[in-house]
């Protein structure tokens, strides 16, 4: 029997959570309360007007805030927090998925928390990371009696475990996020959209933010006649490309010369929990010289037609692939850094023979450990064993058999009840059995991964039932 998640206006625990519209609504929990927690359902108007950022210059709260994230130092420490839904007015769900993904990612969640954020300051420079912010508030802790309320509840007599759970947050909470993104590429109401797209614009957007309010505290790099930083060895680049980027020539493998170009990207605690870097390598056939593209990513997308499971799509992605047209080339992809938080695309929508959209659906095998074989690193020397092992902590799944239609739900870790799924609203207990092996037309799409040097020893050590 599947534990159930429950909730009332005077009752609270803590857990990570899913979402899945499929699902039954729940039924408050006969369960006397242990905790009295008044948690408001927020409420807000309307998304059909962007929020307007103001300049920078004219944000009081802006240096300090530049100031912060230029000091801040990553906190992997674990919460536990109040597990809470998030009520869809439309086609939003999406957006609840991701948010709740993002939610139970300890390191992103005590860094929005940490922010020296002012509220009811006027118009903010920084509207995407306000909202965040304000989503992060909505979640509190989970208090020591709701804990062994939801540890000791059904204990004998073979009824299922009920955890109390806080009521969810009115539709307000997501929406105040997309308008803060707003213009976002199809994001009119109403309409079905993808939820690695807004992952990808929301990451990009917070990471944008905090770089501009670094840039107020942090000094310019001074630079040479070429308008390129003094100090950076590079070879004369073309007009077109862009003087951020850096290229000089390195001495790879036998003494063969390589071209290597790096994307300047500067740090920001998202970037410093997200980000990566991918290694394109271009080999020319009787050619000495090899031209490498180093460049950064917040999500690896990975192949699924052609694969059965993540360790083999992660394969394929690192594998040689000849260049279209080009008879004496061929190209290769290796990962050069491993992020604290590794997102996984399965990329389960694919253009049909007609031009259509169509949506992959297949059992896709993924673990709750994942180890990154060193032959995909562009290195072997740089990551220890532990460096290249992940632990699972969320799950976006699309279902349905259309690409244009169907719904998200998020299963994600919780470390004191397990997994949690919340179907916007809706939030219930599930199994490692029901997070590894969803039935078709229910597809993974989105994985997301913590590295296990930066886990808490616990659940570092946690092997899946």
């Amino acid at each position: 029997m599947t534990p159930t998640i429950s909730y009332s206006e005077k009752t609270s625990v803590n857990a990570v959570s899913n979402t899945a519209n499929s699902s039954a609504p729940m039924k408050p929990s006969t369960t006397p309360a242990t905790t009295e927690v008044q948690v408001p359902v927020q409420k807000d108007p309307s998304p059909a007007v962007p929020i307007q950022p103001s300049p920078f210059s004219d944000d009081p709260n802006s240096y300090r805030m530049g100031e912060f994230l230029t000091k801040y130092q990553l906190d992997n420490r674990p919460v536990s927090l109040l597990p809470r839904g998030l009520t869809n007015r439309s086609n939003y769900c999406y957006v609840n998925a991701i948010l709740q993904a993002l939610i139970a990612c300890p390191p992103f969640y005590n860094m929005l928390k940490a922010l020296p954020y002012q509220t009811r300051r006027g118009k903010s420079s920084t509207p995407v990371i306000d909202s965040m912010v304000e989503l992060c508030y909505e979640f509190g802790p989970l208090s020591s009696a709701a804990r062994r309320a939801g540890a000791g509840a059904g204990a004998g007599g073979g009824v299922a475990p009920v955890v109390p759970a806080g009521p969810p947050l009115d539709g307000g909470a997501g929406l105040r996020v997309l308008r803060a993104l707003r213009p976002f590429p199809g994001s009119q109401e109403g309409r079905q959209e993808d939820a690695e797209e807004f992952l990808g614009c929301l990451l990009n957007s917070l990471n944008d933010e905090m770089l501009e309010l670094m840039k107020l505290v942090e000094p310019e790099e001074p630079k040479d006649a070429n308008n390129r930083p003094n100090g950076v060895v590079t070879q004369e680049q073309p007009p077109e490309e862009d003087d951020d980027n850096d290229e000089w020539k390195v001495m790879g493998p036998k003494n063969r010369g390589a071209v290597e170009r790096r994307w300047a990207a500067r740090r920001t605690p998202v970037a410093d929990i997200f980000r990566g870097r991918t290694r394109h390598r271009l080999h020319r056939a009787h050619h000495h010289d090899v031209t490498d593209a180093v460049q950064p990513f917040f999500t690896l997308q990975l192949d699924i037609e052609r694969s059965n499971t993540v360790k083999d799509a992660l394969e394929l992605l690192a594998g040689k692939d000849t260049l279209e047209g080009v008879s004496d080339a061929w190209q290769q992809l290796s990962i050069e850094e491993l992020p604290v938080v590794l997102l996984l695309h399965l990329k389960c929508f694919q253009l049909d023979s007609e031009g259509h959209t169509a949506k992959i659906v297949k059992n896709i095998d993924f673990p709750i450990d994942l180890k990154i074989d060193p032959k995909i690193m562009s290195t072997k020397l740089k990551y220890t064993q532990k460096q290249r092992l992940y632990k699972l902590f969320a799950v976006v799944y699309h279902e349905g058999v259309e690409a244009v239609k169907g719904h998200y739900v998020t299963d994600t870790y919780h470390g004191q009840v397990g997994w949690i799924r919340y179907d916007d609203s809706t939030v219930t207990q599930v199994t490692d059995t029901q997070v590894l092996k969803p039935k078709p037309p229910r597809m993974p799409y989105l994985l997301m991964y913590r590295r296990h040097d930066m886990l808490p020893p616990h659940r570092a050590t946690a092997k899946p039932e």
